[in-house]
């Protein structure tokens, strides 16, 4: 582990070096700006099927966001977008980034951290209502950093330096984490559609934070924002940093897309066990009446063929495995129906079943739980 520590802290500085080649040596151009308004509104009904006596059935405003997405420059566009859902604020995207004739990127400010294609394809295309637990639990999401990426027709990467995100200035003690992330991408052309192959790792030094969480709500949320059924806090002096590796796999042909995921952390605690803990989930889906784009950084939306619009179905199989070294945070299996309806490329409406199995929890079992979960969304954006 500490090998594999001093390799990727050498790379912390590549995408830091280019921005200042960027700002110090290339010419900068001053075209006349263009921006447009941006948002999105997702609208969630909960129920509990059976054994969910622990969740709150009703309406939840699951997100809110307004912002502005628009052009600088020639080479610079940049973003801000903030959620107001249920009366909170919260920022998401708020990036500079520079394009250059070759095809790189350069990104500047807050933006997800490059590993999981699950967590990387927009909450406005998902194709079910919440991300695989595996996700949720170990690819982070946005955080403020400065990064690099290049994507040619069939292989490409991004590379990323890291810190904390944007609200988190309270809860930092001392230096803030520092964290280098990169991911690489192969996806050639089969026929008439789209392999895609990544891998991704993905190192974070704690500094003097010295405790990490692990929670997800079975894949929905309920009314009041939903219950953690499986969750593991470590706090430990001894916590010196994490280190994740992300797989994936998926194949998209015009209606038809699969995708498989793996992701793994390992937290390093000195002295004492480091756990290692891991996730995968297995998805695939089918439109009548349209067809889903594919992009290096995610699954695009579904667009329908005709004004009839489109339907979809789709099923995944997640897994979570929350024990190891004594650690003894449970796992987590859920079974997922969905079914849903694209009005239009920006409206549709969904509603997902799932079956879930909460077991191998700290008290002995507990805590075990097979809940069936139902929730339906209604969800638009421009």
């Amino acid at each position: 582990m500490k090998k594999q520590i001093k390799k990727t802290t050498g790379l912390l500085f590549v995408p830091l070096l280019l921005a200042v080649f960027t700002f110090l040596v290339l010419p900068q151009d001053t075209t006349a700006q263009d921006f447009d308004i941006r948002g999105r509104l997702h609208m969630d009904a909960f129920w509990g099927i059976d054994d969910a006596d622990e969740f709150s059935n009703g309406f939840n405003n699951r997100r809110a966001r307004i912002g502005v997405n628009g052009r600088l420059t020639d080479k610079w566009d940049g973003r801000i977008e903030v959620d107001f859902a249920d009366g909170g604020l919260s920022p998401n995207d708020f990036r500079l980034r520079r394009s250059f004739e070759h095809g790189g990127r350069l990104w500047l400010g807050q933006y997800k951290v490059p590993q999981g294609l699950n967590e990387l394809t927009s909450s406005n295309s998902i194709t079910f209502i919440e991300r695989a637990t595996n996700s949720n639990m170990i690819a982070d999401s946005r955080r403020m950093g400065v990064a690099y990426s290049y994507y040619g027709r069939q292989a490409g990467f991004k590379t990323m330096v890291f810190g904390r995100a944007l609200g988190q200035r309270g809860s930092i003690e001392g230096d803030m984490p520092l964290g280098f992330a990169l991911r690489g991408i192969y996806a050639p052309t089969i026929g008439s559609g789209t392999l895609h192959l990544a891998s991704s790792i993905v190192f974070e030094d704690k500094k003097e934070n010295r405790s990490i969480g692990f929670s997800d709500r079975p894949e929905a949320r309920d009314s009041r924002g939903g219950r953690a059924l499986l969750s593991l806090s470590i706090d430990d002096p001894g916590l010196n940093s994490t280190f994740k590796t992300g797989f994936e796999a998926a194949y998209i042909n015009g209606p038809f897309s699969m995708e498989a995921e793996y992701l793994q952390v390992s937290v390093d605690i000195d002295p004492g066990d480091s756990p290692i803990f891991n996730g995968w989930h297995v998805q695939s889906s089918y439109v009548f009446g349209g067809s889903r784009s594919y992009s290096p950084d995610g699954f695009g939306g579904v667009r329908p063929d005709t004004d009839a619009g489109a339907w979809e179905i789709a099923a995944r199989f997640s897994n979570m495995d929350l024990n190891d070294s004594g650690y003894t945070g449970g796992k987590q299996s859920n079974v997922t129906i969905a079914l849903n309806r694209y009005v239009t490329s920006n409206l549709r409406f969904m509603m997902n079943v799932i079956f879930a199995d909460i077991s191998d929890t700290a008290d002995g079992g507990a805590s075990d739980r097979s809940p069936v979960i139902g929730v339906m969304r209604a969800q638009f954006h421009f």
